[in-house]
């Protein structure tokens, strides 16, 4: 049973219907969720690039809309009652604040780059003085998403090293980077840790093959095409959502719905068959236990002979 007979991915014939049928308002809409505005502090010189983004949204459709961020109301966030998941001033500015310039330091030949959200301009000097690059985006995000695609967008860099990350992990970028030349040194195209949350198999299918802040790939995608293409498809109902498995039937997979929390790791769930055949390293944990991980691993072999699998601690 190969992975793209169970699981749905965005295929040549999903792009080429996206190209041809969406309409201009269309293609301004998405330009608007997913354009660039403005690179400040160019790097273009560095053979790596270690990517992030920056946003203050709530996570899900039905949560109410947040005022207009500034550096103040951020930082008291929760004396203001605007938190519903983690505090966005002390989880993921600050990691960046206290660990950014160290960081780069450490890793001369990477481009540290932020994807920054068009309403949080006001921390671009902080950027500078950390030595980040800076893509300033055309939008502020709706909620997770389209902010929790921007990262990606680096992928997009012809002949780049580049390592995709959480903001809030910024302290651990020189391991991650690590990974990245791994990879590379080892003749293969992509790594990652694949999510397998110990539940995959429930209400909806959970695994992810790949997690959206623990993966790094070479560059040279059309990146930008791709989410357009896939983000078109799922708002209109025409990516297909659904898995059969043996024992469980037919099931949905997990967070699907534009624009919440997840719905970027389905869009990485959905492009892993176009990644696979640069080959792949896994960094699978010990403490695995995953239905689903021998068939994607038995796949990634198959699309490309030369990967591997690396054992790590939990």
């Amino acid at each position: 049973m190969s992975w793209t007979e169970v699981f749905p991915y965005l295929s040549d014939d999903l792009i080429a219907e996206f190209e041809e049928n969406a309409t201009a308002a269309e293609l301004e809409e998405l330009e608007e969720w997913f354009g660039v505005a403005e690179t400040i502090n160019p790097q273009p010189d560095k053979p790596e690039i270690a990517s992030m983004t920056l946003f203050w949204k709530h996570t899900q459709a039905s949560d109410p809309e947040l005022p207009t961020p500034t550096r103040e109301r951020m930082i008291s966030a929760g004396r203001l009652g605007l938190i519903k998941r983690f505090k966005p001033w002390e989880s993921y500015v600050e990691p960046v604040l206290f660990h950014g310039k160290e960081m780069a330091e450490q890793n001369p030949e990477t481009c540290f780059r932020i994807y920054l959200a068009s309403d949080l301009a006001f921390l671009i000097p902080d950027f500078i003085e950390l030595g980040w690059e800076i893509k300033l985006m055309k939008s502020p995000s709706l909620r997770y998403c389209p902010g929790g695609f921007w990262r990606f967008l680096a992928l997009e860099d012809e002949g780049k090293l580049v390592t995709i990350m959480d903001s809030d992990r910024t302290g651990f970028a020189s391991s991650e980077v690590a990974r990245t030349r791994a990879m590379a040194d080892s003749g293969l195209g992509v790594w990652r840790v694949p999510g397998y949350y110990n539940a995959e198999i429930k209400e909806t299918v959970r695994y992810r093959p790949l997690l959206g802040g623990h993966f790094g790939a070479r560059g040279g995608y059309p990146m930008s095409t791709w989410i357009k293409a896939f983000t078109w498809h799922a708002r209109r109902g025409t990516m297909p959502i659904e898995v059969t498995l043996p024992g469980y039937g037919t099931k949905n997979i997990n967070a699907t719905l534009w624009p919440n929390y997840g719905f970027d790791e389905w869009f990485q769930l959905a492009i892993y068959p176009r990644l696979a055949p640069s080959g792949v390293l896994t960094f699978v944990p010990m403490d695995t236990r995953s239905l689903l991980m021998p068939m994607d691993i038995e796949y990634a072999t198959w699309a490309n002979p030369a990967s591997e699998v690396v054992y790590i601690k939990p």
